[in-house]
Order: structure tokens, then sequence, then C-alpha cells
């Protein structure tokens, strides 16, 4: 009785065991066959969206932070790294789990596609937090002239950041393999498809590391005191949280900020002084080079004269100098209560020229760049500015009934920098008021916050109206004379006169 009793056992044993190892065998095959269908897909993808150039002149190549084939989450950053070995116009290419296509680069950031030779770049996206499971690609192609950039896709970066193109994937890629195989082999090449893996996002756990200027502060994690900076803290449930740095003297910091699976997010916390300010002296031997501070403009510099910005709050600030023909000059300066810090400044002039190419929605606008006539506009075409020094200029676009439309362009060696100027009217409602500068001395320029705007007469007065409500600082300058500088504030609807006494330098 005892043996049948142990037989029947090891016989209901081996039946349950062998069971196990069935479905385990089918589970294992069923896995296999998963992983082997994705990859037949994706290959199947890169074949279908792949364009080569079978005798490139010139290489591309692109990589990823994390590796090619690597899995992302809902919400996570993507980052690639781009690098040619030939000056030329990038455009990068984002194929979604959606099935739509998305253009990474140029962006409403960088809407200038142009990448110089041997320089490594970088562009960043998110992964939404709607996108299904699956597997993305990404594409790059360099083209020697930019003619993968339509008028479409331009007017749209003025408006999304990343925008989706028209048409599915076929309809897309047929269109860049006609543009591209017409062009010769030397002008273009596509880089290596990268692709990496979408999945469902799994509760997990992360770190943070909190950093602050200056240290010693308080940290507050969803309103719970978790210590001082600098601080690191382990095994955070992943998920959104509210961050507060706080300091005495200083204005409390906040953001909000999400911990990842597996990762540590990285916060720096640069606090701002209650009270008490700093201030900064520059000199340097530099005519009208342009001071921003934080990329607000300040002031023009004096040549061998003390420019003094005052009220500056404590903390750190960005302090860039800027002058056509030279090279920008910037530098990262911690300024503390009452402290005075003094700066020289000694700019280095370049030699490298390029051009300009400007294109409006409106014609006859006249165009200035640092306060120099350049030429007017075309609705129909485009104004080309050649043999430019490189270096950052202020290019100013003016015109009758329309706004006034300023911005920073920079110029580079052996390049035509493309700028698209969207000129708009003018209301009626909105009232301006005018500045009416006096002055003894013909012929000296006026500058305001910077940026010129006419010259001079000693016989009558200069009127510089639709200037906004707002604070403006007044330069008046003329070779041989001193820098004349005055703030004032316009209102709107009033006229505003100035008196510019210039006095000649006894040399």
């Amino acid at each position: 009785m005892k043996k049948l009793y142990s037989v029947r056992i090891n016989s209901l044993t081996n039946k349950f065991l062998s069971l196990i190892f069935s479905k385990l065998f089918i589970l294992t095959i069923l896995l296999i066959m998963a992983i082997v269908v994705t990859a037949i897909g994706s290959e199947e993808m890169k074949v279908k969206i792949q364009i080569n150039n079978p005798k490139p002149d010139f290489s591309l190549s692109l990589r990823m932070d994390k590796g090619i084939g690597a899995t992302y989450v809902p919400g996570e950053r993507v980052r690639v790294f781009i690098k040619t070995d030939r000056s030329s116009y990038l455009t990068l290419y984002r194929y979604d789990s959606h099935g739509n296509v998305r253009l990474l680069f140029p962006n409403q950031e960088k809407k200038d596609s142009f990448i110089e030779a041997n320089h490594e770049y970088y562009v960043d996206y998110n992964i939404g937090q709607d996108a299904s499971s699956g597997v993305e690609y990404i594409q790059g192609f360099t083209t020697v002239n930019r003619v993968l950039m339509t008028k479409e896709m331009e007017r749209r970066l003025g408006t999304e950041y990343m925008p989706i193109l028209d048409g599915d994937i076929d309809t897309i890629i047929q269109r860049l393999r006609n543009t591209l195989t017409g062009l010769p082999l030397s002008q273009w090449i596509s880089s290596e498809i990268l692709y990496y893996q979408i999945i469902e996002q799994r509760p997990g756990s992360g770190k943070i590391h909190v950093d602050s200027q200056p240290p010693g502060a308080d940290v507050l994690l969803n309103d719970r005191y978790i210590g001082q900076t600098p601080l690191a803290m382990e095994i955070l449930k992943t998920g959104e949280y509210s961050l507060r740095i706080e300091l005495d003297g200083y204005e409390p910091w906040r953001s909000e900020v999400r911990i990842n699976d597996g990762k540590t997010a990285l916060v720096n916390a640069n606090l701002t002084g209650i009270g008490n300010y700093g201030s900064i002296v520059i000199r340097g031997s530099a005519e009208i080079a342009r001071i921003y501070l934080d990329g607000q403009f300040k002031r023009l510099m004096q040549a061998n004269r003390d420019v003094v910005l005052e009220e500056i709050t404590p903390g750190f600030h960005e302090l860039r100098i800027v002058l056509s023909g030279y090279t920008d000059w910037s530098e990262r300066i911690m300024v503390r209560p009452d402290e005075r810090i003094q700066m020289t400044v000694n700019l280095e002039k370049i030699t490298g020229m390029g051009a300009l190419e400007i294109t409006s929605n409106t014609d006859q606008a006249m165009i200035y760049l640092d306060g120099h006539f350049k030429g007017v506009t075309s609705a129909k075409g485009s104004t080309i500015i050649t043999d430019l020094l490189e270096g950052s200029y202020e290019l100013r676009i003016v015109k009758a009934d329309y706004q006034e439309y300023a911005t920073p362009v920079k110029i580079y060696n052996e390049h035509t920098s493309q700028v698209h100027i969207q000129m708009e009217k003018v209301s009626q409602e909105v009232l301006t008021g005018a500045i009416s500068v006096y002055c003894n001395e013909d012929d000296a320029r006026i500058f305001i916050d910077g940026a010129f705007s006419a010259l001079t007469s000693a016989n009558k007065a200069i009127i510089i109206d639709e200037l906004a409500g707002d604070s403006y600082e007044i330069t008046v300058i003329k070779e041989g004379h001193r820098i004349w500088q005055e703030e004032v504030m316009v209102r709107a609807g009033e006229t505003i006169s100035i008196f510019a006494d210039l006095i000649k330098i006894n040399r």
C-alpha cells in the first residue's frame, strides 16, 4: 500500500512539472517570435525610409544619448548628437510611433539649418505623454545648398516648435527621394538610421541632486524639509514633485521636478538676493560696443571710460559685449549685495567675411545693420547684403505704418545667414509718444537703446516718433566729441524734448 501511494505521488509530480515546463517552453517561443517580428518590422521600416548616396563626398554621423536601440518612456527627453565634416544645411526627421514624420531640425529655436564642419551639435525633444509603445526612427540629411526646406515649412516654424509634416510616410519619403536624387552626388549625404523603443511607463524609483548659489539653502520637496544644499537624495518614487529652495536674504526659488525610474534629477538654483544691490563697472578700448546683461541690452561702451551698471540683483548674471567686426565677449559673473565688480573687456578683431539674406512680407522696408543703412526689402524675392565681417549685429527693419522690427543676427565666415522678417501693421488704437532731439552739432548719430535712429541737425530738432510708452536710453555720438547719454521716459501722446550739448575733446 505504501509503495502504491509513493508511485502515485511521483506520477502526479512528474505530470505537474511536465505541465510547467510545457507552458514555459510556449512562453519562450512566443517571446522569441515577438522579438523576431519586431526585428523584421524594424528592418522593413529602415529599408522603406533609407535614401542612400552611393558616392558621397562627405559624411554625416548621428548618435543618441542612450545609444541606438535604447528604450525610452513617455515624457522622457531624447538627445540626438550631429556632426558632419563639411559645412552644409541639415534637416533631421523623426518617424514617431503614431506614423507621423516630424521635423526636428531646423526648429523654432534655431531656424537656420546651416551647421559648421567638424562641430558637434545636439537636438533635444521629449517623448509625448500620449506616445504609443513601439519603435521610432531618426534620419538626417545634409546638403550643400538649402534645398529641403520649403516655404511652407519655414512658415510653420513661426508657430510650431517641431512641426509634423503633411502627408503619410510614403509620400514624404518619395518627395525627399525625388529632391535628393536630382542633385549631384557630391552635394548631399544621408545619415545612418537611428531607432529606439518606447515602452510603457512602470512604477519605479529615482534620485535627486540639488545645488544652489550660494549654497546652504533649505530644500523642501512637496513642502517637506529634506536638508540643505548641496543635497543628494535617493529612492524617490517616480513622478512629479514640487521643489522649493529658501535662504535668508534671498527670494524663494520654486520649480517642478520630474523623477524618472533609475535616473538622477539634477537641479541647480541661482538664488536672487533681496534688498541691497550690487554693481558692475566695465572698461574697455572698444567704442559703442553693446552691453547685454542676462540677454537684455543695458548700455553702449565708451572707449577707455568706465560704464557702470547699477542696481544689479545679487546672484549669477551673464554679461555679454557685442560689436560687429569683433568676437563676442561673455562671462558669467557672481554679484553679491553691496559689491562693486570691476571688469576689463578687450575685444578681439576678426577678419572673416560672410553675408546676410533677408526675406520679408513687405516691399521697401529700410534695412539697418548696427545703425548703417543697407538697402530695402522685397516681398517677391530676397535682399542679400555681402562683405560683412564675421560677428554679431543688430538688425533693424523700418517702414511707415508698420511696427519696427529689431533682432540680433550672427554672421559666420564664408556663410550666408538667413532671416525672414514678418512686418506687422501698426494698430491705430495704439498710442505712441515721441522724442525731440536738439543738438549743437550736425551729423551726430542718435542711438535709442543702442540702435541707430537718426542724424542730428544744429539748425532744427530731430523728431523720433512712434515710440511706445517706456523708458529709453538716448546716446548721441560724434567723432572728436564726448559721448552724450541720457535716460528719458516717453509717455503716450506726448513729445519729450532733450538737448544734447556735445563737447569737443582737446587732443
